[in-house]
């Protein structure tokens, strides 16, 4: 690839993501500070002209409930878990894909916690 040794290339892999990473931080602390920079500036403005400070005023964000994550992670878990139990049993043996009840059976408890979550929220 480019010239470049296949052990060169795995090496640099980790390296870039991380660095990837802490620019990715680095930009969002850089982008929040000159956020705060110009709303101070704002302020300082409407002092020194005698007007209001502007207030802010945040969106009203509707919160979900949480039961409703635990049954969208519930059925997802579950379904790749008799996946894997499908796929294993046809391709190693049915001894072999009695692994992917695991999964199953956290997919299942993500589901009656749900359930039980559920309950609870609205039984207050």
């Amino acid at each position: 690839m480019f010239g470049f040794d296949a052990g060169v290339v795995a090496l640099l892999i980790p390296i870039i993501a991380v660095l990837g990473g802490m620019a990715i931080a680095v930009v969002g602390v850089l982008a929040k500070g000159k956020e705060e920079e110009l709303k101070h500036k704002e302020r300082i403005l409407a002092m020194e002209k005698g007007i209001p400070i502007p207030q802010e005023t945040k969106p009203v964000q509707k919160v979900k409930p949480r039961y409703l994550a635990f049954r969208a992670w519930g059925l997802v878990i579950t379904l790749i878990g008799l996946a894997l139990v499908l796929s294993i049993s046809v391709a190693k043996g049915i001894e072999a894909g009695i692994w992917g009840l695991i999964p199953t059976a956290l997919g299942v408890g993500l589901l009656l916690a749900s359930v039980l979550e559920k309950r609870d929220v609205e039984g207050k």
